[in-house]
């Protein structure tokens, strides 16, 4: 499919460079070039972008006000850039849960080779907007029937894997559960570092029960939700006074944290645990959750519809590792019937 892509950015080197690093892909084209947000809008209809790259720090209207005016024209893919990872996580993670589809941090690829820089956009527009639009209201129902849960054992862990797309899916998730879960629950977010603080502080200053990023050794005690550091992997494990976390640097992965790191290890404690997985492109902790379910725990996967992009769920289910697979809407609920079962 072909990428009409506008490039909103107040810095000129900015917008040249984006320019530049994706003249290259045949499929992609800059149809246009905004100093400002108000530049931008002006100039949507005779542009027609199918894709919008957006920095948030920018004079006058400023990121968050364009992005909702963009949705408001269209309900396009926004890809947030972000410079200042300490400063705009907040920002960064305010525009996702007001419907940009995904963010990159630029403090993570050199400003003077950008090949990095080019693919990581190029592919994540790529899978942006060919990846079918999430709704924005819940379905009328759940696609797919309920099923019972495996064994009478009541549930000790829950543990989330997300990607593109995760912090709102998560905010749902957790939101949906209506009160303090009776278990610790565990969550990796593919975040560079600086993001997975202010994820957590979010997080906790919108939901009833307390959501911290853990840390290493931290005992895991129902009622909390833990978020993985961005930089180290996430292991659960008992050494006799109950769950704790493990963080560490290995193995090397394309993603740290790991979802599958954080699955196989909860996979000792099966079929105790529940498994979620949800949006995100790749498919990380796809074989983690079919090591979940071959151990007898109940597995979830987000749905297409629901989901960002459908590629880590995919993923799980091509390879038969899904109890249930239900729309994002749908998971709090769910995992609240779950508890109440037991």
């Amino acid at each position: 499919m072909s990428i009409r892509l506008a490039v909103v950015d107040d810095s000129a080197f900015a917008r040249k460079a984006l320019a530049r690093i994706v003249a290259q892909e045949e499929d992609i084209t800059v149809v246009g070039l905004a100093a400002s947000g108000e530049e931008l809008l002006a100039h949507l209809d005779e542009w027609r972008p199918n894709a919008v790259t957006l920095d948030l720090s920018m004079p006058g209207m400023g990121g968050l006000p364009t992005l909702e005016r963009i949705l408001a024209w269209n309900t396009i893919p926004v890809l947030i850039l972000s410079g200042q990872a300490t400063r705009e996580a907040p920002l960064a993670l305010e525009a996702l849960h007001r419907g940009a589809a995904d963010f990159i941090d630029k403090q993570e690829f050199s400003l003077v080779d950008f090949q990095s820089l080019r693919g990581a956009i190029v592919k994540r527009l790529r899978t942006l907007v060919t990846t079918h639009p999430r709704g924005n209201e819940p379905p009328a129902a759940t696609p797919r029937p309920m099923v019972a849960p495996p064994g009478p054992a009541a549930f000790d862990l829950v543990v989330v894997g997300a990607s593109t797309g995760g912090p709102p899916a998560i905010e749902q998730i957790l939101a949906g559960l209506g009160a303090p879960p009776p278990v610790p629950i565990v969550i990796v977010q593919h975040m560079p570092a600086g993001f997975t603080t202010a994820f957590a502080e979010r997080l906790n200053s919108h939901l009833p029960f307390p959501v911290e990023e853990v840390w290493h050794n931290r005992r895991l005690v129902p009622g909390t939700v833990y978020i993985a550091p961005a930089g180290s992997h996430l292991r659960v494990h008992d050494e006799g006074s109950g769950l704790r976390a493990a963080l560490s640097r290995f193995p090397e992965t394309q993603h740290r944290p790991s979802v599958d790191v954080l699955f196989r290890s909860a996979a000792a404690f099966a079929p105790r645990v529940i498994g979620v997985l949800l949006t995100g492109m790749g498919d990380d902790g796809a074989h983690g959750l079919l090591e979940l379910s071959s151990r007898g725990s109940f597995t979830v996967a987000q749905d297409e519809p629901s989901s960002i992009v459908y590629g880590m769920p995919r993923a799980a289910v091509e390879l038969g590792a899904v109890t249930e697979q239900i729309s994002l809407f749908n998971i709090g609920p769910r995992l609240r019937s779950l508890f109440d079962l037991h």
